[in-house]
């Protein structure tokens, strides 16, 4: 019996000039944000095979986030000068604010596009589409280090040393929950299906948390820091990265408790990129050794296709109708690929 796969096929190379450490897709899936290290703030447009690349702000000292608003016509980033810019779909800038004087380091769409959360330094800061500021929490006992909405959006979590934070956002009261552990979290990331809330740690550890009733597990024996967590869109499986491997956890059933992960084997440096499709069960990952993998977690253990690119992927990300895969590298070149279905043996 024949059984479906997949490749990756290069859709288009664009050569900009400042490395690449973050990107976005617009709501259509035709074009791009992306944020420069070195501080220029580029619009793409991806049409067939190419992809036509224009610059449209700059941030002093480096970008660090760019994030498309879903469902919207605009796109927000933010600096090492501590601005926060708000841009149209056509690269204008519409508004630009100053939320502390620390970096913005995390910026996070609710998936309604309604409201964007921001975090500086220890202080979380809600805003409404239009970059007005809507409410700007307490701040933190300490850092925060990424940030992450639930679907709903109702709960937005904060990574934290210490733990993580999650604000039940329901004006006029807002609540603050508490998620501990004794190491520096540093990913946040709710199941689709909002039952678990999961988070990889500094110490090598990654834990997810029973959202019906608080209870923690956690599954340890990692060779370094967990900085790489992605769920499927089902939310059956939870991709995790540590060094050169893949571990993914898989939530059916009685959950990953007392299992074995399934490890995926493939690249020869350490993992900086993970993303699953946002509908599909097909896993991306991208390594210092230079390669992109598609996976099919449950499916193969191998890699089903492994692209090579110029340089050190930095960042990748899939496109909303999970068809294409943008993906950065350090040297500034940016490519895209299709996810191309085939019938093998």
């Amino acid at each position: 019996m024949k059984q479906p796969s997949a490749i990756l096929e290069r859709r288009g190379t664009v050569a900009l000039d400042d490395y690449v450490v973050d990107v976005s897709w617009s709501t259509d899936s035709r074009r791009l944000a992306v944020a420069g290290g070195e501080g220029k703030v580029f619009l793409l447009a991806h049409e067939a095979s190419s992809i036509k690349a224009q610059a449209v702000g700059e941030h002093g000292m480096g970008a660090l986030r760019v994030a498309w608003q879903p469902r919207g016509e605009a796109f927000v980033t933010s600096g090492q000068d501590s601005r926060l810019v708000l841009f149209d779909a056509e690269g204008n800038l519409v508004s630009e604010q100053r939320p502390a004087m620390a970096w913005t380091t995390a910026v996070a769409w609710t998936s309604d596009g309604k409201r964007l959360a921001t975090a500086a330094g220890k202080q979380i800061t809600l805003w409404t589409p239009s970059l007005e500021k809507e409410h700007a929490f307490p701040p933190l006992s300490a850092t925060v280090v990424a940030l992450g909405w639930d679907k709903p959006a109702r709960d937005l979590g904060a990574a934290i040393n210490g733990g993580l934070a999650v604000h039940r956002v329901d004006p006029p009261r807002f609540q603050l929950r508490h998620y501990k552990w004794a190491a520096p979290c540093l990913a946040v990331a709710f199941s689709p299906n909002g039952r678990y809330l999961a988070t990889g740690t500094q110490d090598g550890s990654v834990h997810f948390w029973h959202l019906s009733t608080g209870r923690d597990s956690q599954m340890r024996g990692y060779p370094a820091k967990v900085e790489q967590v992605s769920w499927s869109g089902d939310s059956r499986y939870l991709a995790t990265a540590a060094d050169d491997q893949v571990v993914v956890w898989d939530f059916s059933g009685k959950g990953p408790e007392g299992s074995r992960p399934l490890q995926l084997r493939g690249h020869t440096d350490r993992i900086e990129c993970v993303a699953f499709q946002p509908v599909g069960n097909h896993l991306v990952t991208g390594g210092r050794d230079w390669r992109v993998s598609l996976w099919l977690p449950g499916k193969s253990a191998s890699a089903l296709d492994a692209q090579l690119t110029d340089s050190e992927p930095t960042c990748l990300c899939w496109s909303p109708d999970g068809r294409f895969v943008a993906v950065g590298e350090r040297n500034g070149k940016l490519s895209v690929f299709e996810l191309v279905r085939i019938t093998g043996g």
